[in-house]
């Protein structure tokens, strides 16, 4: 048994090693080489469709966040503006109720004047 698979693996070997196989691989090589052509010319037409996209979404992304600032910029303004009006209008109280007490001191002042110099 053994003398027989010796001869036989001598003679597979001989024969599958003196095969022409140039003209297959050359073929696979150019095979290859198209789908890689394909494939970098499909990779191309992605990118360009991909950039284009992102260009459409920067602008609309831009869009949206310029006019979220300007309403947060309005809110801003309108609340600083009404805190404003409240702190002039706190001041004008007081000075009015300032104004008032000062009425009442020289009112107070004026008359315990007369009651000394009535008596």
């Amino acid at each position: 048994m053994r003398k027989l698979f010796l001869p036989l693996f001598i003679l597979f070997g001989i024969t599958t090693t003196a095969q022409d196989l140039s003209k297959k691989i050359e073929q696979a090589r150019k095979d290859l080489a198209k789908q890689q052509a394909a494939f970098d010319s499909s990779r191309k037409s992605f990118d360009s469709i991909y950039a284009a996209n992102l260009k459409k979404r920067d602008s609309i992304d831009r869009v949206q966040f310029t006019e979220q600032n300007t309403r947060n910029l309005n809110s801003f303004v309108k609340t600083m503006q009404e805190r404003n009006r409240k702190q002039k209008q706190q001041m004008w109280m007081r000075l009015g109720f300032g104004a008032l007490m000062l009425g009442v001191l020289i009112f107070g002042l004026l008359r315990k004047r007369k009651k000394k110099e009535v008596q």
